[in-house]
């Protein structure tokens, strides 16, 4: 069984992470490590105790600390929003193989503003870093975008005008 059955699930549950995290006045963030359909770990944002307490980076130190290893080869991280360059980068060293996120980042995204989860040149780099992981964008956009404009957020998602 792979991931793509329950990508839709999954989404919708690193949209709930996201709005608990602006529930709890953070930064409208959430994410999910999974593998053949098994949730695996969760994230929600935290920066504002910690600035790189990104949800995806939450989701995969909590992955790391569940499956005992930072090999995380045949994992998918969801996430609510295009991991920035620093998540983008810890997810080529944990070697996700795959990425789904909903809202792109067109200011900040680690894959559409900076190459980095395409990358192939950081795969020879081993054993720092992975393959670049299949990355499927804009996925479930128009409901996470709701969370989303509770914020003053407004750079995110493909109509990322002000407003």
């Amino acid at each position: 069984m792979n991931d793509y059955t329950f990508d839709e699930a999954f989404m919708q549950r690193c949209i709930e992470l996201a709005q608990a995290s602006v529930n709890r006045g953070d930064a409208p963030f959430g994410s999910l490590v999974a593998r053949d359909g098994e949730l695996i770990a969760e994230g929600l944002n935290d920066a504002q105790t910690k600035v790189s307490e990104h949800a995806e980076v939450i989701a995969l130190h909590n992955a790391h600390s569940h499956l005992g290893t930072s090999d995380l080869t045949g994992c998918t991280l969801y996430t609510s929003c295009e991991p920035c360059p620093m998540c983008s980068f810890m997810i080529r060293e944990y070697k996700i193989s795959r990425v789904v996120y909903a809202l792109p980042s067109p200011f900040m995204g680690g894959h559409s503003k900076w190459n980095i989860l395409d990358d192939a040149e950081l795969e020879q780099f081993k054993p720092f870093f992975g393959k670049p992981p299949e990355v499927i964008g804009g996925y479930l956009e128009k409901e996470s975008k709701e969370v989303m404009n509770q914020t003053p957020f407004w750079m995110f998602g493909s109509e990322h005008k002000k407003q």
